[in-house]
């Protein structure tokens, strides 16, 4: 709700308006006073917290709300949240002969049933009340959307829900109006969270998806996961669009180390958790990450930024299992989320739907390994006082032209930019020789033909070679962690990795022995 409203006012905003955002205050704000950021002045008012939710404030309606409205001489009144500040509102609308919309966004009903455990028949009696007055509702009911699609006639239709909203595909095609819906998670996955058994959701969700991609002219997948699902039934209007990432905001450089030291507290690697704090989310397996690498003789602290109702029962348990937790509640300034992003060693996403989409056995054995890898390549920097680059800044993400055919290899402009980087890292440190590499490669690169023709000559071997290393070694990993989860003793396998990983670093000669040692390198352009 507060993001549709922040970005409802941006909007307005922008196009000449003069928006006044009246919120309920925080347990610490100030009431009363308007401020004055951007996009918009906002006019705190009392509020409480929801029983069973205090991170969710309610408003109290006073006389703060018909002063703020009758100076700004608003010309429209815009209900974000129709229940107890909606309410007096609405009536301040009415009694002031102004236009007023109410959106039906939150099932406030079904918070009263969850939270309150009563209540739920009065709650829908005073939404009822206030969206009847209403001059215009926005909600996502088959009814009122019908009669707004109806009256709005748009253009262009686009659809993010998979279940409530599925119905509008068939309206957009009967009404000749392009649409698409959005997938970016897969059905049967989030069936089996719900208890459905994996064959019956896997049909399940075939039939639902066979069924949208009918109905809407196109089906566009954030992942490669979730197109996947769509592509095993045989649809053919599905378009992968991966998601973007804010790269000017959340970016590596921004990594700090004073920032780490603060919050590893004297521990060894830091963890940070960046969700809400609901049932839903599986908050609690974040937890189980610092006391499992307690185990294994690593020592990390996990930093919690976000809020929720299971926030108090989390710091309960970090405090009677003495783990290095530090809750610091909901982070507003986007900046300092950045920050600690980029200063984090390892960023946590517990929900019981997976981000990548790799099946457990495979996904497990490979974070061992990638965790090994990253701890001995930290290692070494630290241990013989070598330069250490970092490559996962924003050009490798957005330049395409430094990977090779296969995006999976560096070609040569990617080499070249290496080189350059690693001869500045030297030349800071003093021992590089000869001028820095160029950039741009001496030949012309590739053209699309001998671009085309990769895969079917020099690729067709590189798969080959791959089936008869890669392929058996990943069938193995996998076989091997499906049968220990059978047997219920994973845990073996997370020790001998951790034991493998202590003998690796132990066996890596002290520093004295290069001691005198001064790493000379000439790059040629």
């Amino acid at each position: 709700m507060a993001h549709c409203t922040l970005q409802t006012a941006r909007h307005l905003a922008a196009r000449g308006h003069q928006p006044l955002v009246i919120a309920p205050a925080g347990a610490t704000a100030t009431t009363g006073s308007a401020s004055t950021g951007d996009p918009c002045p906002v006019v705190r008012v009392p509020s409480l917290p929801l029983p069973g939710y205090p991170q969710v404030r309610v408003a109290l309606p006073g006389r703060r709300l018909a002063t703020a409205l009758t100076g700004h001489r608003a010309g429209l009144v815009h209900l974000a949240g129709p229940f107890v500040l909606g309410v007096r509102g609405m009536a301040l609308a009415t009694r002031l002969g102004l236009p007023a919309v109410a959106v039906y966004r939150t099932d406030l009903a079904g918070y009263a049933r969850t939270y309150l455990g009563t209540g739920e028949n009065t709650a829908w009696r005073r939404m009822r009340a206030v969206h009847s007055a209403a001059d215009l509702t926005l909600a996502p009911s088959s009814a009122a959307l019908r009669g707004l699609l109806e009256e709005l006639r748009p253009d262009r239709l686009e659809v993010s829900d998979r279940t409530t909203l599925r119905w509008t595909g068939e309206w957009a095609r009967r009404a000749r109006v392009p649409a698409v819906m959005v997938s970016h998670e897969t059905a049967d996955e989030v069936l089996r969270t719900w208890g459905v058994p994996p064959a019956a959701a896997g049909r399940a969700a075939d039939r639902l998806n066979t069924l949208s991609a009918h109905a809407y002219a196109r089906i566009v997948c954030t992942t490669e996961w979730a197109e996947r699902e769509f592509v095993r039934t045989g649809v053919r209007n599905v378009v992968r669009a991966p998601l973007g990432v804010d790269l000017e905001r959340f970016r590596p450089g921004l990594r700090s180390t004073a920032l780490r030291t603060r919050h590893l507290r004297g521990q060894d690697v830091l963890l940070l958790l960046g969700s809400r704090l609901p049932v839903e989310k599986r908050p609690g397996r974040a937890l189980d990450a610092p006391a499992a690498l307690r185990h294994t003789g690593v020592r990390a602290a996990l930093v919690v930024a976000g809020d929720g109702p299971l926030r108090a029962e989390l710091e309960r348990r970090a405090r009677a299992e003495r783990l290095p937790a530090e809750f610091l509640g909901h982070v507003r300034d986007r900046d300092r989320l950045a920050r600690l992003q980029a200063s984090a060693d390892l960023c946590l996403a517990p929900g019981p739907a997976e981000t990548f989409g790799l099946p457990g056995p495979l996904r497990h054995p490979l974070a061992r390994r990638q965790q090994a890898v990253n701890a001995v390549v930290h290692a070494l920097p630290g241990r013989y006082d070598t330069v250490h680059l970092h490559a996962s800044d924003r050009a490798w993400t957005e330049d395409r032209s430094l990977w090779s055919v296969d995006r999976l290899h560096p070609g040569e402009r990617g080499h070249r930019r290496l080189a350059a980087d690693f001869h500045r890292l030297l030349a800071e440190r003093g021992p590089a020789l000869g001028a820095r590499p160029a950039h741009e490669p001496g030949q012309p690169p590739p053209t699309r033909v001998a671009g085309a023709l990769w895969p079917a000559t020099r690729g067709t071997g590189w798969l080959a070679r791959r089936s008869t290393d890669l392929l058996p070694q990943l069938l193995g990993l996998a076989a091997a962690e499906a049968g220990h989860q059978v047997r219920g003793t994973s845990g073996q396998l997370d020790a001998r990795a951790g034991r493998a990983l202590a003998e690796a670093l132990d066996g890596l000669p002290p520093a004295p022995c290069l001691r005198g040692f001064v790493p000379r390198a000439r790059m040629e352009g």
